[in-house]
């Protein structure tokens, strides 16, 4: 019997092999499943606890310190050049809101607009050196002070 969603008929449903015209099959009609729920059963998944990988960087031994200045270095230069885009974007944008503003206005305003964008970018620079100075380990900026320190009284 073939189940339609809205209503139930009562005439048997017969499809039609396509390879041979139309001639009735001998199979029987299949039931497709309803919109019901599918899965009766709960899924429970657990988390291996061993297989986890921590979120910290691993290093080689004897070369942690050097990859950790290596990446202080490049951050410290992605410091530099986003200054430098905070510094243009930020003149860009209040030299385009000058000119809206008033006739001349790009003129008029260009050195406030300018020394607000050098402010800007030279604050974000600021931060360059401290990504290299805090990537260094303190004991061997103490350990090389001890070295260059000369002996006596």
């Amino acid at each position: 019997m073939a189940i339609d969603k809205d209503r139930k008929s009562t005439e048997p449903a017969v499809p039609t092999n396509p390879m041979e015209g139309s001639e009735p099959s001998t199979q029987p009609a299949r039931v497709m499943p309803s919109a019901g729920a599918i899965l009766t059963a709960p899924i429970v998944m657990t988390l291996d606890k061993r297989r986890r990988k921590s979120g910290r960087r691993r290093y080689t031994s004897g070369t942690k310190s050097t990859q950790k200045f290596l990446y202080g270095v490049s951050k410290a230069g992605f410091r530099v050049t986003d200054s430098f885009s905070r510094g243009f974007n930020t003149f860009v944008n209040r030299s385009d809101r000058s000119a809206k503003k008033r006739k001349d206005g790009y003129v008029r305003d260009s050195l406030e607009n300018a020394s607000r964008g050098v402010g800007r970018g030279l604050s974000t620079l600021g931060r360059a050196p401290y990504e290299i100075a805090r990537r260094v380990p303190t004991r061997a900026v103490w350990n090389s002070f001890r070295v260059l320190m000369p002996f006596g009284n």
